[in-house]
């Protein structure tokens, strides 16, 4: 059983996902430090993602902050890319975007792998977003990539 100290440090930890950090300039992001993070090939309903997995708080906290369009933009074989949070237990997360330049979407996944809901976040824009429901995973994509590959709410992601 955690302690309330535990799960409150967690859910501040969650509400900083893809958001908090350094690392931009004046001008705009210098590129996020995606080198830490494994990299999963993941399916959102029969649809291949090229995903960087952040399943520790550390990670979580650092999202894909000053991510560049450049770092977000497909694969050479067209294999979209984003960034799956994999939490421990199922929980409500906020997401917001600090520091991060790139509009996305945001799909809140339960633990049997269906996607709650969906929502587009903009550019550095720092409102709370949180689920409407306990989730295990949230999954974040370059704005449009969920439509463009006809992925909603109901259907089903997978690690492998």
């Amino acid at each position: 059983m955690r302690s309330a100290a535990a799960v409150f440090l967690l859910a501040l930890s969650l509400t900083l996902a893809a958001c908090g950090g350094g690392g931009s300039g004046p001008s705009g992001p210098t590129g996020a430090n995606l080198s830490l993070f494994a990299v999963e090939t993941i399916s959102a309903d029969g649809n291949a993602i090229a995903a960087w997995i952040a399943d520790t708080p550390a990670l979580q906290s650092q999202g894909l902050m000053n991510a560049t369009p450049e770092q977000l933009a497909p694969l050479g074989d067209g294999t979209p890319r984003g960034m799956l949070f994999v939490f421990a237990t199922d929980l409500v997360p906020s997401f917001w975007m600090r520091d991060t330049y790139v509009p996305l979407d945001l799909a809140y996944i339960r633990s049997d792998g269906t996607i709650a809901e969906i929502h587009a976040l903009a550019p550095l824009d720092e409102t709370l977003v949180p689920a409407g429901e306990p989730v295990r995973m949230a999954l974040e994509v370059p704005a449009g990539t969920l439509s463009t590959l006809g992925v909603g709410v109901g259907d089903l992601v997978l690690r492998p």
